[in-house]
């Protein structure tokens, strides 16, 4: 996010009470449908991370268990071949390191002790070894894979020189790989020189081969049976496909069109990913994908309604034409404060959307701001004195927009979004105009930083 600084010295002053007097009620509704990530599935039995922690449910859903409880993070469960362990990514004791568990969540033992970040990536059957991956021994920006067993015995590091995702064939003779990780990125549709490829390694030979030579990303292969599977965006959105080792062949298996195949793994004949915050299953036999109903019904103590101080929080500072109020996006929601004393007032108190781009208006009359509220980011206007609702000037849908500049006059409104285009609204008719767009973006800035952000209306508004 960009921080914007406070053009008043007399208001920075003031921002020093905001340890006091920003304390903002917190209050979350109850998930029927939570976001779940990092599934893997073994037999009957399905593990995954919700909320930072780690959950089991059967395979064709339902309630899910918990399985930890530790104010940690834990994320990237693994089954062990024989379903009795699970190995996991934990963030305990300052650190982030491999650890595993039993199959119910208890006897959590740590595994890697090095001050750097290991990360779980499967199991190699054919040892019974977790698989993770580590920059203990490689340059910046490149990590190594490892085995070790569960007994924390037997540290093993692979001979590729770099490795980020990988899966054994079935006789732990070869490994399909990826030399580096994207998961995480915000690089959606990248085409350039760290898009994944998916190699295969010969550990008899030592012959590395490139099974998927494609500009964009082919990631996380897993190896089951004579194919390869992996997700990749050759129809430009995510999806399964996979090679056949004796053919060479490439097959698209999924084809979802809205949200992307995040994190797949495997058990058997199963494929288990994630698709918008849901857990889909693909039985490999009949071709047949479908989504798997789960609940999470535990009362957690995050939920609990709290106060939070949201001093520490403030991404965007804007003044008003007066000078006597300075007006503070903090945490999700708007507040005003006076230059010396007076209330401080939380104009959205949302707990439940995240407001942003507060700015006021050049007669004062007005503050415009864009919340989520109604499931995308949409322009909204108020009442500096927070008494009346706000109102909703646009119904645009799903995309990211930013940089909300007002006209000198005060009737109108730019702003730009995630397409680079810059568009202005007239307040009073809430008609829409396109100015411009830019064609190419620069990759390696924040999305507030895109292509047509720094802009400015003439004197005369026009």
């Amino acid at each position: 996010m960009k921080n914007n600084q406070c053009h008043s010295g007399r208001a920075i002053k003031h921002a020093g009470l905001l340890m006091v007097l920003l304390l903002a009620p917190v209050f979350t509704a109850g998930a029927q449908d939570p976001f779940m990530q990092y599934p893997d599935i073994q037999g009957n039995t399905i593990v995954f991370a919700s909320g930072g922690d780690l959950w089991k449910v059967a395979a064709e859903g339902g309630t899910a268990c918990r399985l930890t409880f530790s104010d940690g993070r834990e994320s990237m469960p693994e089954i062990s071949p024989d379903g009795s362990l699970i190995a996991f990514t934990g963030e305990y004791d300052g650190n982030t390191d491999v650890y595993v568990m039993n199959i119910d969540g208890g006897n959590i033992t740590r595994l890697t002790w090095h001050p750097g970040a290991d990360e779980v990536v499967g199991w190699n059957a054919a040892k019974n070894k977790i698989m993770f991956t580590s920059g203990r021994n490689s340059p910046s920006r490149y990590v190594k894979m490892y085995l070790v067993s569960p007994d924390g015995t037997g540290l093993e590091e692979m001979i590729m020189y770099d490795a980020a995702r990988g899966s054994f064939s079935p006789d732990g003779m070869k490994i399909a790989y990826n030399k580096d990780s994207q998961d995480n990125a915000t690089w959606k549709r990248y085409r350039g020189g760290r898009a994944q490829e998916v190699y295969i390694y010969d550990l008899e030979t030592n012959k590395e081969t490139n099974i998927s030579n494609y500009e964009g990303s082919d990631r996380w292969p897993m190896w089951i049976g004579n194919k390869i599977y992996f997700s990749s965006d050759r129809d430009r959105v995510l999806n399964i496909w996979s090679y056949d080792t004796g053919s060479g062949k490439i097959e698209q298996v999924t084809r979802h069109t809205e949200y992307d195949v995040r994190h797949p793994d495997y058990g058997g004949n199963q494929i288990v990913y994630e698709l918008g915050g849901d857990i889909w299953k693909l039985d490999l036999t009949t071709g047949v994908s479908a989504r798997v109903p789960v609940k999470i019904l535990t009362d957690m103590e995050e939920r609990r309604p709290y106060m939070k101080d949201v001093s520490r929080n403030i991404t965007g500072v804007n003044i008003s034409p007066s000078g006597k109020r300075a007006l503070v996006v903090a945490r999700g929601d708007i507040f005003t404060l006076p230059e010396k004393e007076g209330p401080v007032r939380n104009l959205t108190a949302s707990s439940g959307a995240r407001d942003k781009d507060a700015v006021w208006s050049p007669d004062g009359s007005r503050i415009a701001f864009f919340s989520d509220a109604s499931g995308e980011y949409e322009l909204y206007v108020m009442k500096p004195d927070g008494k009346e609702e706000p109102l909703k000037l646009t119904s645009l849908g799903a995309g990211y927009r930013h940089t909300l500049k007002w006209s000198p006059d005060s009737k109108k409104i730019a702003w730009t979004d995630q397409t680079l285009t810059l568009w202005y609204i007239d307040v009073a008719t809430k008609a829409i105009t396109k100015v411009d767009k830019e064609e190419y973006e620069n990759v390696d800035v924040s999305l507030d930083l895109k292509s047509i952000f720094d802009y400015s209306w003439s004197p005369d508004s026009r």
